[in-house]
Formats: C-alpha cells, structure tokens, sequence
C-alpha cells in the first residue's frame, strides 16, 4: 500500500502535460487534481477529507479505485460483506486479484475460514491453495471435494511450504498418494536434482520400486557406472531412468553416453519423442564439446530431429574452426524458409567471401544491407556504404484516434492510470483492449501512447499492429538530459546507452524483473548499492530509489562505464557482461577473443546474451540515426577483442 501510495504522491509531473486536447480539458485535470488529493488524505488516514474528496469525483472512470486503495488499507476492519460485494462488483478490474490475495492472507493468519472459503477463487499462488484445503480440513474434517487440487499441490518437483502439511497429511493417512502419484513427483524431483527429496518419496514404494528409486539416485551421481550395468526389464521408468543417465553423461563424456545410446535403443522400446530428445541433447553435448564426431552424427541422424539449437551449435561449431566450407554444406542442408532468414544469408556470404566467390559474396552483401537490422548492418560494414534504415511515419486517422480517447472506457481508464501512477493497473487495463481493436485503432493506440509518454507501451502495440518502420514510436528519445548528462560524465557513446535502456526496459520506468532488477536500466540493488558508494551517494530506499529515472541513469551508466574499462573498452563485451556478468564475458573473450568480431559474438554460448548483444548494437545505430537525422552513423561498434597471443 504504502508503495503504491509513493507512486501516485509523486507524479505531479504528469498531470496536465498530455498533448490531447480531450485529455486536458479542465474537467480531466480537475479530477485528476482531485483523485491525488484524495490519495494523499488517504496516506494520512485523513478519511474524512478522502470521503468529501472522493465524493467530487464519483463520475471519474477510475474513481472505483479509490475504494480499491481504501480497503487495500483497511482489511482487518472493514466487513467481509463489503468487501465481498466490491469484488463481485468489479470482478474485471486488474486491482481484483491483488486485492484478494491480500485478503485471503488475512484471513488465513486470522483462522477465518469460513470467510476464506466464500472468498477463495482458484489461485495460483501455492501458500493460498493450501490455506484452502486447511480451510475445508477446519470446516468440514476432509477434502473428498478437492483431492484433485491436493494431488496437484504434492506432484511437484521441490518442497513444498508448511502450509501444505495437513493437507498432504491427509493424503497420506487416507492412502490417496498412489505409486504412480510417487513416481511422477519422483521424476520431477529428479529433474530438479533433488536427492533428499526423492529418497524420501521413494519410502512410500514397495521395496522393490524403493530398489530401482535408488538406482535412478545412483544413475544421477554416477552415469557411466550405473549404465554400464543396469539390467532392468523394459518399463517407463527405467528407460526414464536410462536417459537420464545418458543425458548426465553426455555432459562429461559424450563418445560414452552416444555408444551406450546406441546399445539401449535395442534393449528398450523408447518413444519417437525420446528418441528425438537423446539425439538432440548428445549431438548438441557433441558440438558444444567440438567433438569431431558430431557431424558424423548429426548426418546419420533423421533430419526431423534437428531442430534450430542444433543448428545454432553447428554454425559455432563450424566458425570456432572457421571451416567454410562446412558453413556452406550447413546452410545448403537448411529448408529455403531458413535460407532466406537474414542470419543464414549473412554467413552464407562471409562463407562464400572466405572461399574465394567474391562476387556472389558482394551480391549477398548487397541484399542485406537493405534490411534495418544487425545483419543487414554487418552486410553494409563489410562494403562500406550507409544503413539502411527505411524509417516510415504513422499516418493515423484523427477521427479513429478521438474515437478511442473519448468514447472507448479502457482505453480512457488505461490513459487515467498511467497518468496518476497506477501504471501496474494501466498496462493491464491496456492489454485487455487491445485484442478488441481492428489494426488501425492498434495504429492510432501506439500513437497516443507515444504522445503520452508511455513508451513501453506504444512499442508494443506498434509491434502488435505490425507497423515496424515508424523509428520514432519504436525508438524515442525520453530523459533526453538526464541520458546526455550521465553518457557524458562516464564518457559513453550517448546512443549506447539509450540502446541498452531500449533493451532492458523499453523505457519501462517501473520494470522489474523476477531476478529482481528494477527501472530504466533493470539494476540489481546490491550493484546498485555498490555504484553508489563508489559515487558516495546514499539511497534511503534502493527499491524505491531505483525506479526514478535520475538516479536509475546515473547508476547504471556508472556501472556499464565500469564493465568498459573491465573490457578495455570493448562495447560488445561490456553488454554480454551486462547482460549475462563480468565473468562469463572474460571467459568468453579469452576463448574465442582472437577471431573476427562478427564471429566472436556469434558464439556466445547464450542464446539469450547473444540476441542481447546483436540488438545492443543494431539499436545503437538506430538510436544514432535517431540523433542526427542522417544515414551517415558510424559502423556498429564492433571492435577486436584485444586479446594476447593472437596473430592476426
């Protein structure tokens, strides 16, 4: 509550600096004005003035969240009818659910429940279903009504909170948990490499299940003794077993775990989707271990069972070794949809350059460089001519726009939110209009969000509609002076770091993410703590602190000026190391430093940091273009890792 209150109390700012007309008309600002008094009386439990206030704008579409924030505050003594009765009343609106978490948890800690039990709608959260099944256990000395939702509860891969104990205790005394119930949490535990946890499931097992319960524990601490001698009959659980060996493995030996493989397919009778995954997972150990026999394999395998991070590894695999002639066979065994897929064009044409087809390498250099993306932009490096950017501006109905701002409720509410800081509760208001709208009301839509200065949103509903050339909508340039003055004290590239914000938030001032990173440059608190010291600043509240975009800037530039000098100024390295931390990027860059840039980021090994790195980039440029209006930027900041013992 109190942090919701924070937001709203400090978004003066907002208020009144819409560029719409219909969204600035006195009657818009006065609610407005009205709705953060009312907040602010509510923060000092001032409930008088918060009913008189609440009273001047009962017609205010958001005016229903007022009473949301209300009883948000003042569960423990408002009566469970009322509060019943509001969730019935707006069992659409986005506060619904957190409202009745936050209930329900009451309630619980109380031992109400009876009242529980009328509240309770399914949740996802664990700690409340099991609250649930107490309730019923509290109210009725049984669950027969929910043992569908107690076994799902057990069948898990982990522990379980305490909260779940009566209700698995009854499970266990009515003997409901089955040996097929053991085994499939038995699975899942072991996928999740929790021994105890298994060896303690296992006891409800007949003593010769319990016998090969343990040598599933055994095949995880040691595959290759275990393989070598286990004689089970077939059965679903011990062909998991095997392949569960053989997957462990394959991480430590991969010749083993595929020659075992080979023996086991004659002895068991696996599944075509088993099959698939082994060879799947042994011929990506085979590459990722650049073991000579992984083209050997990948040929004698069904081409179906190739999928793209198969073809991922190959392509590293043959550019560590800057085999291009094994590029070309690779790219000629793809489908033509693949072919024609920028990546696979770009290396086709490096591949064809490397062997001495230097006009056809030009040619394909040449179709690339039309395409506004990393690739096309590494095509027009490699010939040295301008990007290619293709910027085309909306052009969107006046008429549809006012349509939408004044006649269409979510949109209006959506728009309201953001602007008094409930910008949780207006994005979901938002994607829950936007399947509703034909593709040119999605066009109008990313536009008034753009005018708003809702970036992250009208990104993305410009994406949803399809509309990709529209540079302005899809890369803005907000916190233009706090970027230009932080970029410039840490003597940065000023376009890189609207890059990396683009990258990290979309200008999500409030981001979080479920590691914990918050705001514009998604920071973890303990970094940002440790880059504070280091500019002696103190936060009175990381959290908080974070999410407002001066002090967000000015840490993470500090932190991304600290990754440069790590990496000698490398600006590839220092978004892997941003991305993905400092040490797997020295790692990287010790082993494979010495190739060519293109092909140093090709192999990061994560598919996750590699598309990081490459949109980094490519966005830097069109965040450049951006800036000063012309083609003529810079090449992509694409340097050669100053690595030693290199010859090049």
């Amino acid at each position: 509550m109190r942090t919701t209150i924070f937001y709203i109390l400090s978004i003066s700012f907002l208020l009144g600096s819409l560029p719409t007309a219909q969204a600035n008309n006195k009657y818009w600002l006065q609610q407005r004005w009205h709705f953060k008094d009312a907040v602010g009386a509510l923060e000092k439990e001032d409930l008088k003035a918060f009913k008189r206030l609440s009273a001047q704008i009962e017609d205010y579409p958001i005016a229903h969240y007022l009473r949301y924030l209300y009883l948000e505050s003042h569960l423990e003594t408002e009566k469970a009818e009322t509060i019943l009765a509001f969730l019935e009343q707006y069992k659409d609106s986005p506060f619904v659910q957190p409202l009745r978490e936050a209930w329900l948890s009451q309630l619980a800690k109380k031992r109400d429940w009876k009242t529980f039990i009328a509240a309770y709608t399914p949740q996802e959260d664990t700690i409340l279903r099991c609250y649930y099944l107490q309730a019923h256990l509290h109210t009725q000395g049984h669950i027969k009504g929910q043992l569908d939702e107690a076994k799902d509860l057990w069948v898990v891969g982990k522990s379980q909170p305490d909260e779940c104990d009566s209700a698995f205790k009854y499970l266990y005394d009515n003997e409901i948990i089955t040996n097929q119930l053991r085994w499939e949490r038995i699975r899942l535990v072991m996928q999740n490499r929790k021994l105890g946890l298994a060896r303690f499931i296992a006891k409800g097992l007949s003593k010769t299940d319990q016998k090969l319960a343990k040598r599933w524990r055994l095949m995880y601490t040691n595959p290759a003794r275990e393989l070598k001698k286990f004689k089970h009959p077939d059965s679903p659980i011990a062909r998991e077993i095997v392949l569960h060996g053989l997957k462990r493995l394959a991480y430590k030996n991969v010749v083993r775990a595929y020659n075992y493989w080979q023996d086991y397919q004659k002895r068991y009778a696996f599944t075509e989707a088993a099959k698939m995954e082994m060879f799947q997972h042994i011929i990506l150990r085979g590459v990722r271990q650049k073991h000579p026999k992984a083209a050997q394999w990948l040929e004698e395998v069904d081409p179906n069972f190739v999928d793209e991070t198969i073809k991922q590894a190959m392509l590293q695999f043959a550019l560590a070794q800057q085999d291009w002639q094994a590029v070309i066979k690779l790219i000629s065994s793809l489908s033509v949809a693949e072919q024609n897929e920028l990546k696979w064009q770009y290396w086709l044409a490096r591949a064809l350059e490397k062997t001495g087809h230097t006009d056809d390498a030009e040619q394909q250099f040449q179709d690339l460089s039309q395409n506004r993306h990393y690739y096309g932009f590494l095509a027009a490096d490699r010939l040295g001519k301008p990007y290619s950017f293709q910027p085309e501006s909306l052009t969107v109905s006046k008429y549809i726009k006012n349509q939408l701002v004044e006649n269409n409720a979510a949109v209006i509410r959506a728009r309201e939110l953001y602007i008094v800081g409930l910008t949780a509760f207006a994005r979901e208001e938002w994607q829950a209009v936007l399947p509703t709208l034909t593709t040119e009301e999605l066009e109008a839509a990313a536009v008034l969000a753009h005018e708003w200065g809702w970036h992250d949103k009208a990104i993305a509903t410009i994406f949803k509609a399809g509309h990709y050339n529209d540079l302005k909508i899809r890369f803005p340039l907000p916190f233009y002076d706090t970027v230009l003055t932080q970029a410039q004290a840490q003597q940065l590239e000023f376009a890189y770091v609207y890059a990396i914000i683009r990258q990290e938030s979309a200008f999500q001032t409030d981001a979080r993410s479920t590691a914990g990173a918050l705001g514009l440059m998604q920071l973890m608190p303990r970094t940002a703590k440790q880059m504070a010291r280091q500019r002696k600043m103190k936060l009175k509240n990381t959290g908080e602190s974070l999410l407002v975009p001066d002090i967000n800037v000015l840490l993470g530039t500090t932190y991304l000026r600290e990754m440069l000098n790590k990496f000698g100024g490398h600006y590839p390295l220092a978004a892997a190391a941003y991305n993905a931390g400092p040490k797997r990027a020295k790692r990287w860059a010790k082993k494979y430093g010495c190739l060519s840039p293109d092909i140093w980021v090709e192999l990061i090994p994560f598919d996750q940091t590699r598309d990081y790195v490459q949109r980094v980039l490519s966005y830097t440029s069109v965040f450049e273009y951006q800036m000063v209006g012309h083609p003529q930027v810079k090449p992509m900041l694409l340097d050669v890792i100053q690595t030693k013992g290199c010859t090049r």
